[in-house]
């Protein structure tokens, strides 16, 4: 009985002693985590407003097309049209609104040209100068979408999971980022490639699109997304 009681004191002395350094510890993770947060909300749209100005000109496809070469500034530039001519409002929270086609002769879906958008400007803004807080930016405001998460984050592209890891190690945006499946390829958007009956776009897990050209449950038109 006299020895628990002697362990239980030196416990308590050694609870106590280290209880200021935890406190300390915490506290400046505390701060920390309060200074990133508030990059984001701060550093981010000053930063898009930045790219803004650049202002690119074309057609959604023509600004779709200049996402896959040149420099940075100019890719986040196209992006960012992107995001802030489909989505309503340049919210891209929103992209179930998004409908229709990116011309009257075409059957490339504004839906997936818009999220190839989003995910070229959040790859692209990370490699200038404080871009990474607009990335994180971006991310958090498309996150606001559960059913965006479950759609293109929890199965993600190999080549955007690198890019998601990397500003979430940078800006420590919170909620869960994580992926279950590794699943098809960037660019999404798909290039019309004929008819195939729906016993064997099952087989091959496509995904269905509506007449409007959005993901939906079934529909007349399918993505062929593990593939490309």
């Amino acid at each position: 009985m006299k020895k628990s009681v002697i362990a239980a004191v030196l416990m308590a002395i050694v609870l106590a002693l280290s209880a200021p350094a935890f406190a300390a510890a915490d506290w400046d993770t505390f701060v920390a985590d309060m200074q990133r947060r508030s990059n984001i909300k701060e550093m981010g749209p000053s930063v898009l407003r930045d790219i803004r100005a650049i202002e690119p000109s074309g057609t959604e496809y023509e600004l779709w097309s200049k996402l896959w070469s040149g420099e940075p500034k100019m890719r986040a530039a196209a992006g960012l049209a992107i995001i802030d001519r489909i989505f309503p409002n340049g919210d891209p929270a929103r992209w179930e609104e998004v409908r229709g086609f990116l011309s009257k002769h075409s059957l490339q879906p504004r839906q997936l040209a818009a999220m190839d958008g989003l995910f070229v400007t959040i790859a692209a803004l990370k490699e200038l100068p404080d871009g990474v807080w607009a990335s994180a930016y971006l991310l958090d405001s498309f996150g606001k979408s559960a059913m965006g998460r479950v759609k293109f984050i929890d199965e993600i592209p190999a080549d955007l999971r690198p890019v998601i890891d990397e500003v979430l190690s940078k800006t420590g945006l919170p909620g869960d980022w994580t992926s279950k499946k590794i699943r098809g390829k960037m660019p999404m958007l798909p290039v019309y490639r004929g008819y195939i009956r729906s016993d064997a776009a099952d087989f091959l897990n496509m995904e269905y699109l509506d007449g409007y050209g959005s993901i939906s449950g079934n529909g007349p038109y399918v993505w062929d997304r593990d593939r490309g």
